[in-house]
């Protein structure tokens, strides 16, 4: 058994016919049927069953589809990591949470960039609890990451901000005028809600649940500029750091009864190979009031 075959395995699995799997690793079919052929003869197991419509896995080819993957996840970490020590890796893998990005990225693009012009950039945007397993599959090496408690352990951090979540709405909203709000006023008050995973939307919910209120929520997105046009043309409420209110004229920022402040902090994997450019990233962010 050796890694190549390990890899055409894993194409067979995914593609299902050996046409498709050799087609996508740009190899013979009859190499690819050998392959197969010398794992299932080593081992002396039957991994798949050839059906007019494809491959369909046996139970031992089902076992040998979840071991052989991992394996190959750590073969892949591994030579990253390797490739690392003996060259200088270039590229960062950022994730950040949009709202955060709202902030962070015009200081990002703008001075980071300018000031390291080797290290590429490659952000991704999305709900805290899909960074951070992002993080921990090593598919990120560093994330933004909003909280209110520590952070599991295995992982290091420090705190870049704390900001305040307000509940936002357009100036002719009838709420626009009160300068703090209990959860109850917003009952059947159409809300703008990210996904489910991203921190504020967990946050508010569970205090919804807290003050026994049902919320009415009218949409949620991974959009923040849909959540912004909702807002601003009154169709609905949602909730915002302060910060970002207070950059939108049109928008008023509500203080909740109960004031819900959070912590955002830079965070990576304890035991993640540090590389110079997480370093420099890191030092950057320290330096420098990115929330600004």
């Amino acid at each position: 058994m050796n890694l190549t075959q390990l890899k055409y395995f894993q194409a067979v699995c995914t593609y299902q016919t050996v046409s498709a799997a050799a087609m996508y690793l740009h190899i013979s079919q009859p190499s690819l049927s050998n392959a197969i052929k010398e794992l299932e003869e080593e081992f002396n197991v039957l991994l798949f069953r050839r059906q007019h419509r494809g491959m369909m896995l046996t139970p031992a080819g089902e076992t040998l589809k979840r071991l052989s993957g991992e394996l190959l996840k750590q073969a892949e970490n591994l030579e990253k990591t390797m490739c690392d020590l003996g060259g200088e890796r270039k590229e960062l893998r950022l994730g950040v949470p949009p709202m955060i990005g709202s902030f962070v990225m015009p200081c990002l693009y703008r001075d980071f960039l300018s000031a390291y012009p080797e290290v590429k950039l490659d952000i991704t945007e999305a709900g805290s609890q899909e960074l951070m397993t992002r993080m921990e599959n090593e598919t990120l090496d560093i994330i933004f990451m909003p909280h209110n408690r520590p952070l599991a352990k295995g992982f290091s951090s420090f705190t870049v901000a704390k900001l305040e979540i307000v509940c936002c709405v357009a100036k002719n909203n009838p709420l626009a005028d009160k300068k703090v709000l209990r959860l109850p006023e917003l009952q059947g008050v159409p809300l703008v809600l990210f996904q489910n995973g991203f921190y504020q939307t967990e946050e508010i919910k569970r205090r919804f649940i807290e003050a026994e209120v049902q919320p009415e929520i009218l949409l949620q997105t991974e959009q923040f500029s849909t959540i912004l046009s909702l807002i601003s043309k009154n169709v609905a409420a949602g909730f915002m750091f302060r910060h970002l209110v207070d950059s939108h004229p049109e928008l008023v920022a509500i203080s909740l009864e109960n004031p819900l402040f959070v912590d955002v902090s830079l965070a990576w994997k304890q035991n993640a190979f540090r590389f110079n450019a997480m370093d420099l990233f890191a030092e950057f962010i320290r330096k420098n009031d990115v929330f600004s």
